[in-house]
């Protein structure tokens, strides 16, 4: 069996033919319904004059679907090409030219988008959602397609074959990462107990823990167009788990505990603090005893690459002995940096252990020693992808480098070498506002507003200012039945940070926005401050 993560599923599938892979409300797919759903999906594709290589478009939301299309273009060595649901028709016509996809799968939701973006493509594949969009002109109804095509027969597929994620664009248009599958089979079973170490073993282990009851139950919450949802899900899958998807397009708390007590859910994936409280307080309005029932069969909870509060997690842990695991990790370079929080070890929030073959860099690249309190940022040699598509690079700047003659990934994120020997996150380079000449990193002051009990959700964010250069402004939700005063706020940061890093801009709302991932919307922040008098 060779490196792609197609014929492993198709092993599994082979092996375990009546186990549940995927949940989603009353809907469960065995793993022969998956395998033969996706073969005639790849029939259909070969059937549209798609060929290997070519590069097919997935904008759909979390879904059995998803999943088909993940594992139907590998089958047919083509291309899957994640895409943001939200794009726009001028953002998703340059992700379909950028990607060079031929094809596309899609909710009709989004139909409309789709009409105008993605003329002349050959293969346009209509995923029915209950929301009365009409499919637009050539496109074909995704379930007419199943049920007619020919399953693909199994064939020999390459380590080479590949997968392309694009970035969240949270520094400008979203790039294209290129992932190949021998290098993703490695990422996906980094995070079991024991990795496996060839595609036979990895379906010899995924068999054995099926038996045995140890395979993952995983429940995936974030949007599987970005890298979280997408490893999280190949990977549970990788390990003969089965994963669930919630029945709600949204976040719905309270369907979340009861599909978790009903599917018996080991792990959860979420977006930190934007899907924790919600969870948490859901877990309050119930009765206790229900309440630690709902949760009882959780043994881990897992957040990447976004605020999780320390007070969130404690008051998580009243409700079962679940191990809380933060982890640093991006599109380009998988996870870096990790933490753990559990009843017998409560972290400090930000505070990471390091990943092997991670370590800090300053300005002038150079090594930050451990255990020395400067400040650097985080570079990674660990599972790594070919790249950015269409940008070679010169491998002496920008985030993929080779340094002392080994490649490296330049996360973008800084983070203060302890003398204790872990690391405290600080934030995001494309975070950093510089104020009086002073660099002031957001993601530090939303930390400590988030830590407020009357506070919900907080951006903090640059307003462009004449004399300051920028001046820090804070947009603020209240939770509710909470009152809080602009000046509070300000005293607040006052109470634990330097003076200059308090907010000079305070603006209330109901709602935060953010996008998909859950990460802070600093350009809508911007300009809801700067237009606050």
């Amino acid at each position: 069996m060779n490196e792609n993560y197609a014929s492993i599923y198709e092993a599994i599938a082979d092996a375990m033919p009546d186990a549940v892979a995927l949940v989603q409300g009353d809907r469960r797919v065995a793993w022969r319904a998956l395998d033969e759903r996706a073969a005639r999906l790849a029939g259909h594709f070969a059937k549209a004059g798609l060929r290997p290589g070519d590069r097919v478009a997935i904008v759909l939301w979390n879904s059995v679907e998803y999943v088909e299309a993940l594992i139907g273009t590998a089958k047919a060595r083509l291309t899957p090409v994640n895409i943001n649901y939200r794009s726009s028709v001028n953002e998703l016509r340059y992700l379909l030219e950028k990607g060079e996809a031929k094809g596309i799968v899609f909710h009709r939701s989004v139909g409309g988008t789709v009409a105008e973006a993605a003329a002349g493509l050959k293969c346009l594949l209509a995923v029915e959602d209950g929301s009365g969009v009409a499919a637009p002109a050539g496109s074909v109804d995704y379930a007419v397609a199943i049920a007619a095509a020919t399953p693909a027969p199994g064939i020999e597929r390459g380590g080479d074959d590949q997968l392309i994620v694009f970035t969240g664009g949270t520094t400008g248009m979203p790039k294209a990462v290129l992932w190949r599958h021998s290098i993703l089979v490695s990422l996906l079973t980094r995070n079991a107990a024991i990795p496996a170490s060839t595609p036979d073993e990895i379906v010899s282990r995924a068999t054995s823990a099926r038996r045995d009851g140890a395979a993952p139950i995983a429940f995936i919450l974030p949007p599987l167009m970005h890298s979280t949802g997408l490893l999280g899900t190949l990977g549970a899958l990788a390990q003969g788990g089965t994963v669930v998807f919630s029945g709600s397009r949204s976040l719905d708390p309270d369907l979340v505990w009861r599909e978790t007590k009903r599917e018996r859910v080991k792990s959860m994936t979420i977006v930190g603090d934007v899907f924790a409280r919600p969870l948490l307080d859901a877990l309050r309005r119930l009765d206790p005893a229900e309440a630690r029932a709902s949760a009882a069969s959780l043994k881990t909870m897992q957040s990447v690459g976004v605020r999780w509060s320390a007070d969130v997690k404690e008051d998580l842990l009243e409700f079962g002995d679940i191990a809380l695991i933060d982890v640093l990790a991006s599109s380009e370079g998988g996870p870096v940096a990790r933490s753990e929080t559990t009843k017998s070890n409560k972290q400090v929030i930000a505070k990471f252990e390091l990943i092997p073959g991670t370590w800090l860099m300053d300005e002038n690249g150079e090594r930050v020693p451990f255990n020395s309190g400067r400040v650097g940022m985080l570079v990674s040699a660990g599972i790594l992808p070919e790249g950015y598509l269409g940008e070679a690079g010169d491998g002496k700047s920008g985030t993929f480098r080779v340094i002392e003659g080994r490649r490296y990934v330049v996360t973008g994120d800084w983070a203060r070498a302890e003398l204790d020997g872990t690391i405290t996150l600080i934030g995001r380079g494309s975070s950093v506002i510089n104020t009086g000449g002073e660099k002031v990193y957001a993601d530090e002051i939303e930390k400590v507003i988030a830590a407020h009990p009357a506070v919900a959700d907080v951006i903090v964010a640059g307003v462009p200012d004449p004399r300051w250069g920028q001046v820090i402004g804070a947009v603020v939700a209240i939770r509710p039945g909470a009152a809080m005063r602009e000046d509070e706020i300000v005293a607040h940061v006052g109470e634990q940070l330097a003076g200059y890093k308090k907010p000079r801009k305070v603006r209330f709302v109901e709602t935060i926005e953010r996008k998909a991932t859950g990460k802070a919307d600093r350009q809508w922040a911007t300009e809801l401050l700067a237009s606050s008098r």
